[in-house]
């Protein structure tokens, strides 16, 4: 389970309110796969993992795609270059 998200952030620490809590154990409870959260590992997804628990290699975070593509970048990267080098000859 990874609950790294059911906090409140603070300054100096973090803080596990009770719908927090709440919620960690209605995952708990429910014993079932919640996406982005929870995974209920087989002993042979265990093995597979050489019994290893370390969450990431069973809960998958979802990162929403807002990135651009390759393409898109190298464009702009090739873009803002251009603009640089008009920047430096205008101030020459």
């Amino acid at each position: 389970m990874d609950a790294s998200h059911q906090v409140r952030v603070g300054r100096a620490q973090n803080y596990l309110e009770p719908e927090h809590v709440n919620q960690i154990f209605d995952w708990y409870r429910a014993f079932s796969n919640v996406e982005n959260y929870v995974k209920v590992a087989s002993l042979d997804d265990l093995k597979e993992n050489d019994f290893n628990l370390n969450i990431p290699l069973y809960v998958e975070k979802l990162i929403e795609d807002n990135l651009p593509s390759v393409e898109e970048a190298l464009a702009d990267l090739k873009t803002a270059w251009d603009k640089s080098l008009q920047a430096e000859e205008s101030s020459s």
